[in-house]
């Protein structure tokens, strides 16, 4: 029965993302680069600009990270290119401006929502099994009840 499922034993590592999230993933860098690309009255303004830079593409690290599965240099590699690439295309757009520290903010986001998501299951993982729960002879133990 478990041979069946496509994340069982020696295969789980090789599981491939479903369509769903690559498509999540691809969206959230359309929504990126025409957010970066647009004239600056169309973007949207709901904080500072370096802090919405920064969980805009913390956000999209994770969601690429997600659908590269298991490389996380590979997607760490693409959100840099993706950072660095975005803020030199600006000085093509007329009325925006390209500025290394906003790369780097870019970038420093994209890498950090990566890390998140790579380091969250080994996380999981591990709190499980330090957990009591994670223990099938729990079940098992005797209850013993006193009274005064």
């Amino acid at each position: 029965m478990t041979a069946n499922t496509p994340q069982a034993g020696r295969d789980r590592r090789r599981a491939r993302p479903s369509k769903t999230v690559i498509a999540a993933a691809a969206l959230g860098v359309a929504a990126i680069v025409f957010v970066t690309l647009c004239p600056i009255g169309l973007r949207p303004h709901l904080a500072g600009a370096n802090l919405e830079r920064l969980a805009a593409y913390a956000l999209l690290g994770t969601l690429v990270s997600r659908a590269a599965g298991r490389s996380a240099l590979g997607a760490t590699m693409a959100m840099m290119v993706l950072a660095f690439g975005l803020e030199a295309a600006q000085r093509f757009a007329p009325g925006r401006h390209a500025h290394l520290a906003d790369a780097v903010i870019k970038a420093f986001g994209g890498v950090s929502g990566v890390a998140a998501y790579q380091l969250f299951f080994p996380l999981r993982r591990a709190l499980i099994r330090l957990s009591v729960a994670s223990d099938p002879a729990w079940a098992l133990a005797p209850v013993y009840v006193t009274s005064r």
